[in-house]
């Protein structure tokens, strides 16, 4: 099984690509938390594992990354799970 790794800072909206964002801003979510990023992957039902570690390029903030099924394009991958963490926060907002 082929995996790609997702971090939580390659889907933060208030991240440059120079910093490790990876999909588009009008995809991309603002302060993104790792619990998000596991609820999207359990949500989708891809097949994953996270850990909760600090990306090397800004280690003094908190985040976390998941290792996930790889069944099609990382970029693609990354846009489905921030959508779904958008729809899970609307969810929460209107409870």
């Amino acid at each position: 099984m082929k995996e790609c790794v997702i971090w939580t800072v390659n889907i933060d909206k208030k991240k440059s690509r120079s910093e490790g964002r990876k999909i588009p801003k009008r995809f991309a979510i603002p302060n993104v938390r790792l619990s998000e990023l596991i609820d999207a992957c359990k949500e989708l039902g891809l097949y994953f594992r996270a850990e909760e570690k600090k990306y090397p390029r800004c280690w003094w903030e908190e985040g976390g990354r998941v290792f996930v099924e790889k069944i099609d394009k990382k970029t693609k991958l990354m846009i489905e799970i921030a959508k779904k963490i958008a729809e899970i926060r609307e969810r929460k907002k209107k409870k």
